[in-house]
């Protein structure tokens, strides 16, 4: 009798891959600080990191969201830069913004906002290996 292989991507995905759940699923933001390890979002080890704030019918006030990484290797949370040490950050105002930034196998990543989302705001993050 033949053997049948399944593949199995062991995480890595070519095409976005929501962090919160199912296709559509928002993720929680929030104004406190990471402290503990299951803060956040895990990453499954991907490279990018991609994110879509939508304020459009929040009333056009400023959302920014700065994003933390967890390394299991630190064992620390720590602002994640992108490669001029700059950190990286989302802003909506008023509008609806992506953005696509490498992570380098982050463990996990977590959202912190300089306000909390208005209901109708709308914040959501995937990853992806390509």
């Amino acid at each position: 009798m033949a053997e049948f292989h399944t593949h199995s991507s062991w995480g890595r995905t070519r095409g976005p891959k929501n962090i919160a759940g199912a296709v559509g699923t928002e993720v929680v933001t929030s104004t406190d600080l990471p402290t503990a390890v299951t803060d956040g979002y895990s990453t499954e080890n991907q490279r990018y990191l991609h994110m879509l704030i939508d304020t459009t019918s929040g009333g056009g006030t400023d959302r920014t969201a700065t994003v933390y990484g967890w390394n299991h290797a630190f064992g620390v949370w720590f602002i994640l830069t992108d490669s001029s040490g700059t950190n990286i950050t989302l802003r909506g105002d008023g509008a609806q913004v992506y953005k696509l930034v490498e992570i380098f196998g982050v463990d996990r990543v977590y959202f912190r906002m300089n306000t909390a989302l208005a209901a109708n705001d709308e914040f959501f993050a995937a990853t992806s290996t390509f």
